[in-house]
């Protein structure tokens, strides 16, 4: 047996299978805050479910979407433990496989939007998972360029996030042009849909940017 492990010991299963941790360990994703967030979205969700005509609704189903979005802000913080991993695993790699954990927040949104959409009775409220696709971009793309300079950017950009969404949603700033976060028919959705379209595409854009590898960048 080699290694300092001795006779009658075996290595742990880790240390035995490729050199590093299990695929699901080495992710690093700081599981807790991505569940909190996405249950209590979720939750949010539910709340407006059951109030669909009341203002209690429309305000949960409108904080439901910065919270699910603060899940995704979490996915690219890098835990102390992975700058000491054995067999480390390259930047671009590490996000590519956490962001398919942001794919799953937003089906399981998109999901609980659409049941909202059944019992409202109405198809409009499905456009609220675009706005939710474009927070959750926008959270990925911050938090994604702020992995530069600091290794754990989920709590400022879920918190930068939930502020910016509330003051829009309180103090409505930008309604004499467009309504960033309509819920109801008959409300200003066509701007609201191109606006979180042009949002998420420059987000893409900029996380694609962030996430190369110091060594891809300084070949270009």
């Amino acid at each position: 047996m080699s290694g300092s492990y001795g006779a009658g010991h075996r290595a742990p299963r880790w240390n035995r299978v490729g050199g590093g941790r299990p695929a699901a360990a080495r992710l690093g994703v700081p599981w807790r805050p991505v569940v909190t967030f996405t249950v209590g979205g979720l939750l949010l969700v539910a709340v407006a479910s059951i109030w669909v005509t009341s203002p209690i609704g429309d305000i949960a189903l409108q904080v439901s979407i910065p919270a699910l979005a603060s899940a995704a802000a979490y996915l690219l913080d890098e835990p102390a433990a992975e700058a000491v991993d054995a067999t480390p695993m390259p930047m671009r790699a590490r996000s590519g496989s956490r962001l398919l954990v942001a794919v799953a927040i937003l089906a399981l949104g998109a999901l609980a939007l659409g049941v909202l959409a059944l019992r409202s009775g109405t198809s409009t409220r499905l456009g609220v998972v675009v706005q939710l696709g474009g927070c959750i971009l926008v959270a990925i793309a911050a938090s994604s360029v702020l992995r530069r300079r600091t290794p754990e950017p989920g709590d400022a950009v879920s918190g930068g996030l939930v502020a910016f969404v509330l003051a829009i949603v309180l103090a409505r700033p930008f309604d004499r042009w467009v309504e960033l976060f309509p819920t109801e028919p008959g409300q200003r959705w066509a701007g609201s849909l191109t606006v979180w379209a042009v949002v998420g595409s420059v987000s893409v854009v900029a996380a694609i940017r962030a996430i190369r590898d110091p060594l891809d960048r300084a070949r270009l």
